[in-house]
């Protein structure tokens, strides 16, 4: 009869026993909630709902590594967290993916009594999905094996939304900036509840594979405020991350550029989705040179610099400061020769 042991844990203020042994590897099932799995699923459109878990995992690209270290080391460096389900049976809270490592090392090696159980902390059976919730952000989030951002974000968005978590609580037990907590949270409510639902949920399937759309939608304090102020905007936001016409969550920073730019804001939404935003961007770029060109994007800034009144320092330091002198005097002179190279005669003062 094998050893047992336990260990404490506080979680929400309430001690918590998780029991050690090792449990029969056949008996511990994928658990479809967990937020890695979550994502794949809806990640993997047009057809994924077919898809076992043990296929999602399999396609992850670091699957075959995770499975070469836990072979090499001859068992899990760190037990995974179960919690019973009934009939002998256990769910994978944490570790589906070390689950699915010990799965294909028993089909491997099926004679090999290493592969057969796998060490584990079980929950008791009565707690509560908060608790869980909390105990999977501590470790995923807050803690040292990261899960990424979408993940995280959808882990934020049950807490609150699904298990009534304070968003206040929420950031205090992350140990995380308030700010970008609230992000997370409507970033991932905007894809949830406004791109899976647009047009009778036409974009549903792609949701989770469009995630950087929405953070940067909500990085974007512009962008913020017309999905807030214009329900218009917000469904027309979808549909071009759902046609296509932004290639890459990144160019949703450019969009600011296009929506102020009449002529690019109509290519953009009239023209093929493959030509929509690179014509588009060409039009910004016409009227606006710094859009597409770090050395005009430099121009603005100095242009800026030295209109602000928040120079008066860098002048007066100019006025008495001999090298800051020489600096300004050096700056102009480069200037004035590139504008000459570039047959442009510098203006008379």
């Amino acid at each position: 009869m094998q050893s047992m042991s336990f260990e404490e844990m506080t979680l929400a203020g309430k001690v918590i026993q998780l029991e050690h042994r090792r449990v029969p590897t056949e008996a511990i099932e994928y658990d479809d909630d967990n937020a890695r799995l979550r994502y794949l699923s809806q990640a993997r459109a047009n057809g994924s709902a077919t898809k076992t878990p043990e296929d999602l995992l399999r396609e992850i690209p670091d699957a075959p590594k995770l499975r070469k270290d836990i072979e090499l080391n001859g068992d899990l460096r760190e037990r995974i967290i179960l919690r019973a389900i009934g009939n002998g049976k256990f769910k994978a809270v944490e570790g589906n993916r070390r689950r699915f490592a010990f799965g294909e090392l028993r089909q491997k090696y099926p004679k090999d009594a290493r592969w057969q159980t796998m060490p584990a902390r079980i929950l008791p059976d009565d707690i509560d999905p908060k608790s869980v919730a909390l105990l999977l952000s501590d470790l995923h989030v807050a803690g040292k094996v990261k899960w990424d951002a979408h993940e995280k974000a959808g882990q934020i968005y049950r807490m609150n939304k699904d298990l009534g978590i304070p968003l206040d609580e929420i950031v205090i037990h992350l140990h995380a900036g308030k700010s970008t907590v609230t992000r997370w949270l409507k970033a991932y409510a905007f894809m949830q509840e406004r791109f899976r639902t647009v047009d009778d949920g036409k974009y549903d399937k792609e949701a989770e594979g469009k995630w950087s759309y929405f953070d940067e939608l909500y990085r974007s304090s512009e962008l913020k405020q017309h999905v807030e102020e214009d329900p218009e905007f917000a469904d027309k936001f979808c549909r071009w991350v759902g046609e296509g016409r932004l290639p890459k969550g990144e160019t949703v920073r450019r969009l600011p550029a296009i929506i102020k730019n009449p002529d690019a804001l109509h290519a953009f939404e009239s023209l093929p989705v493959d030509k929509a935003f690179t014509e588009a961007m060409r039009i910004v770029a016409s009227a606006e040179p710094e859009q597409d060109s770090a050395m005009f994007s430099l121009f603005a800034k100095v242009r800026e610099q030295c209109t602000d009144i928040g120079s008066v320092r860098e002048i007066m330091r100019i006025r008495t400061d001999k090298v800051a002198e020489q600096r300004l005097l050096e700056t102009y002179n480069a200037l004035v020769s590139f504008m000459r190279l570039a047959e442009v005669e510098p203006p008379k003062a």
